[in-house]
């Protein structure tokens, strides 16, 4: 196929006939399909330079492969100049050149091609607005989001790709709520939800911890006979051993095997992981020694699991044991891992041992990065050595993750002015404030009683399109308590609840304590009753024993 190709080329250059553009457009995509893009881009400027017609999908084929160079600008160029070579440039070309405008987050040129074709000759068309959206989504371009599909709606009906990059996007983002309504929308519309769409909640909800959900969804899933397939065992069993729920883990492990899903690394690590955050060295072991069975073999990351679920339960004995393994199975402990034993050390308490073994990791001559350094701050600052972690600041080498570990330990040490100094200079950086600067910034004014500048804060966390999580609702909450505010306080309980955010022990905890303060009983009884439907265990309910909400405060 190839030597035809190339001998039709070659035969071009020796006569004067002109063959046709359907033809020449056969050859071309032989040549790309062949592994030989590059010649058939020299081949297709060759014969645009001789005049030839060409048809326009041979043009739509180079667009589309400058595109995937990263070429945006000349392939924006070729399909300019497309009418003056005799050929209209159709939504195939549009397209190609959306998505690659889109792939190299150059999105604001994606949308110029959009808005241009609705004001021309061509329609958009669904692959046109699946292209943009999968662009805003990758981009956290939310408020982008909404306001094309608007226009998506005059030209086209979503389908399940459209719905599953809103899905995805929204459940990434924290904002299940949103994501789930996007669930009801689709299958109203008729719209059957897939495999990747239960797979993004799913995991949406199990990294909010809402574990009740999650298997609902997992239920859900089986009715529409779906077979889960080994990503969606991954995100199930992680938020299972994440959440504690070891049972129901192992349970989902077994079927897993039953239905012929081999499980990977991944589903490994989390069972380990979750045996050991439950101080079951002998079934993480377990678990260890099937992986193995399996031929499975550990990557830095399990290792890592291991090492760091050893010294959190004491046994830094087997430590050396393990490191000695892995160098037999020919890996040497990188960045990565110096950073995990290092974390174990400060979640273990001893602070010495941490910071000994960052002395080894620069010895071994590796250079700090973000991750290390982040790590390295953020167990300075939860033991009380404030001082200590902004020496290890670099603002050269920070990242959001940095920054929001140092105002989070300011926060806490009740250094607000130097939090919203080191905020502001991480805005002037460049870098976006997540949910967490916003939520540590909150919990630090509400500790204070700043109530207006918390208030103030959350304001402004929404008006960035970031919705407040749990925390940020419990810091609330825990602020209007102390002030005895108990009617603000159940006001904002009620509209964490309107938002689908689950509450937890700690806020009922909270709201329960107050009640108690004020000797209202009955409001104290009821809260009890919801904590009860939910699950929720009541340790120590002695209302008459629990007088104090917020210490000296």
């Amino acid at each position: 196929m190839i030597r035809e190709t190339l001998k039709f080329f070659s035969y071009l250059q020796q006569t004067s006939q002109i063959p046709n553009p359907i033809t020449i457009n056969k050859h071309l995509h032989h040549l790309k399909n062949s592994n030989c893009a590059d010649l058939s881009l020299k081949v297709f400027s060759h014969l645009l330079q001789k005049g030839y017609s060409l048809h326009s999908s041979s043009f739509n084929s180079i667009i589309s492969f400058l595109c995937k160079l990263g070429r945006t600008k000349h392939a924006q160029s070729l399909l300019n100049s497309m009418p003056k070579h005799g050929c209209l440039p159709d939504i195939v070309s549009f397209n190609s050149l959306i998505d690659g405008y889109c792939k190299y987050g150059d999105i604001r040129s994606a949308c110029l091609v959009v808005d241009g074709i609705r004001v021309g000759k061509c329609r958009p068309d669904l692959v046109t607005f699946n292209t943009l959206f999968d662009g805003f989504c990758k981009m956290g371009m939310r408020r982008e989001v909404f306001e094309y599909i608007g226009l998506m709606m005059k030209c086209c009906l979503p389908n399940v790709v459209t719905y599953c990059t809103w899905i995805d996007m929204f459940c990434k983002m924290g904002d299940l709520v949103t994501g789930y309504k996007l669930f009801w929308d689709m299958k109203v519309d008729g719209v059957s939800p897939n495999l990747v769409v239960f797979t993004c909640l799913i995991d949406g909800y199990c990294k909010v911890r809402d574990l009740n959900t999650a298997l609902e969804l997992y239920e859900e899933m089986k009715k529409c006979s779906l077979s889960l397939n080994v990503f969606t065992y991954t995100v199930l069993i992680d938020g299972l051993c994440k959440g504690g729920r070891l049972e129901r883990a192992e349970s989902l492990f077994l079927k897993m095997l039953k239905d012929g899903v081999q499980p990977n690394s991944a589903v490994y690590s989390s069972m380990i992981d979750g045996h050991f955050k439950k101080g079951n060295i002998d079934a993480a072991m377990s678990y260890l020694g099937k992986m193995r069975d399996q031929g499975i073999w550990l990557d830095v990351a399990a290792y890592g699991a291991v090492i760091s679920g050893l010294y959190s339960n004491g046994r830094s004995d087997k430590v050396l044991e393990i490191m000695e393994d892995m160098v037999r199975n020919g890996l040497a402990p990188d960045r990565m891992l110096w950073t995990t034993i290092m974390d174990a050390h400060f979640k273990a308490g001893n602070v010495k041992a941490a910071l000994d073994v960052y002395k080894k990791f620069l010895d071994r001559g590796f250079e700090p990065d973000v991750v290390t350094l982040s790590t390295l701050m953020d167990g300075l600052c939860k033991h009380g050595h404030l001082n200590e972690a902004k020496g290890y600041f670099c603002s050269g080498k920070a990242n959001e993750i940095s920054y929001t570990v140092l105002i989070d330990g300011m926060c806490k040490e009740g250094n607000l002015t130097e939090a919203e100094m080191v905020f502001r200079e991480m805005l002037e950086a460049g870098f976006v404030p997540d949910k967490h600067v916003y939520t540590s910034l909150i919990a630090g004014l509400c500790k204070q009683g700043n109530l207006v500048g918390a208030f103030k804060l959350k304001h402004q966390m929404i008006q960035e399109g970031i919705e407040p999580d749990l925390l940020t609702y419990n810091s609330l909450i825990f602020g209007l308590v102390c002030k005895g505010l108990m009617i603000e306080a159940k006001q904002v309980f009620d509209d964490m609840l309107e938002r689908g955010i689950i509450p937890d022990f700690a806020v009922y905890d909270i709201l329960i304590r107050g009640y108690l303060k004020q000797d209202n009983v009955t409001a104290v009884s009821g809260l009890q009753g919801d904590m009860r439907n939910r699950g929720l265990l009541i340790a120590g309910s002695n209302i008459d024993g629990e007088k104090e909400a917020c210490g000296s405060g």
